[in-house]
């Protein structure tokens, strides 16, 4: 979701406080509105060299930034597919990246329970896709999806993810409400919280518990990932945070990551594709987040091209 999404499913809970929240009322109030975050440099340039690890941009260390000789201007545009694999193989977090020739730089979220179509394999979870077939088949499947060529890719451990929070001293997180996740025992009281190291990791991951699921965590991950970018600047130097970031993550071959974080000029704007329903069947038997891929298609070539800014939101469920 975008990064005010928990304002608006807020909102939308307080008109609705006599009775159960409709979820697709949810939706469709977030889906009129398409807030969306703009992220000004330095801090974007930062969010590109952490990205991998909260799967919202591609680490590139200050450190390996200063061995290596000046990269050339881009003569394209690039699209860089971000992926973060949780324990089974599946794609926790996935994230297109769309770096501009002109410096330019945005990322759209797709939700990892989004019902796609996977190339060879029919309607699955976009989560799916990857355990199916790779990093090959997320790519092919994120083409089928957005509609867009994907240039290279970049897979992320998601357990980097404790390394390098406690590599940076803790992300400070606001929570607006207590949580607590039945299935995994992670809890945390309303406030203001530092996470590292594996209660970082559980803040990210947890779905049970949270009043809208799948849609509350991919908020989480955003405002996670702000809060990261923040303590990293002025720490790309210290040889934990680049350790952090090398053991995780993964790219296609020939790609040079140094050449697409130099790209970035201007600001890095965020925002997550259109859905269309709270929740629809899988193949498995499962629920997943319905979609139109037409409405995706469309909404991926808007943003890219010319990606609003929007306030930022610093509390989440």
């Amino acid at each position: 979701m975008t990064d005010n999404t928990e304002d608006l499913i807020r909102k939308a809970f307080e008109a609705e406080a006599d009775r159960a929240t409709d979820s697709r009322a949810v939706l469709a109030e977030l889906e009129r509105r398409k807030p969306r975050r703009r992220l000004r440099a330095p801090i974007a340039l930062a969010a590109f060299a952490v990205l991998l690890i909260a799967a919202v941009g591609i680490a590139v260390p200050q450190v390996l930034r200063d061995q290596a000789p000046p990269a050339a201007a881009s003569a394209a545009d690039q699209n860089v597919l971000v992926a973060g694999l949780d324990d089974n193989g599946s794609a926790d977090s996935i994230v297109l990246a769309h770096l501009g020739k002109d410096g330019s730089a945005s990322a759209i979220m797709l939700p990892r329970d989004a019902v796609v179509d996977i190339p060879g394999h029919g309607q699955g979870t976009l989560s799916s896709a990857y355990r199916l077939g790779g990093a090959d088949k997320l790519v092919a499947t994120v083409r089928v999806l957005t509609g867009t060529a994907v240039d290279h890719y970049a897979i992320v451990d998601m357990p980097g993810v404790a390394q390098l929070s406690t590599a940076v001293g803790g992300v400070p997180v606001c929570l607006r409400a207590p949580t607590n996740d039945s299935i995994t025992g992670f809890s945390l009281a309303e406030g203001t919280h530092t996470l590292s190291g594996t209660q970082a990791l559980a803040f990210l991951r947890q779905r049970n518990g949270l009043p809208n699921g799948d849609l509350d965590r991919i908020a989480r991950l955003q405002v996670f990932l702000r809060s990261l970018v923040k303590q990293t600047l002025g720490k790309l130097s210290d040889s934990r945070v680049v350790a952090a970031v090398q053991d995780s993550v993964h790219t296609d071959p020939g790609w040079n990551p140094l050449e697409a974080a130099d790209m970035l000029r201007g600001t890095l704007s965020t925002a997550t594709i259109p859905l269309a329903a709270a929740e629809v069947p899988t193949p498995t038997g499962g629920a997943g987040i319905g979609i139109e891929p037409e409405q995706v298609r469309q909404f991926v070539r808007d943003f890219t091209a010319a990606p609003p800014p929007a306030d930022d939101a610093e509390c989440v469920n």
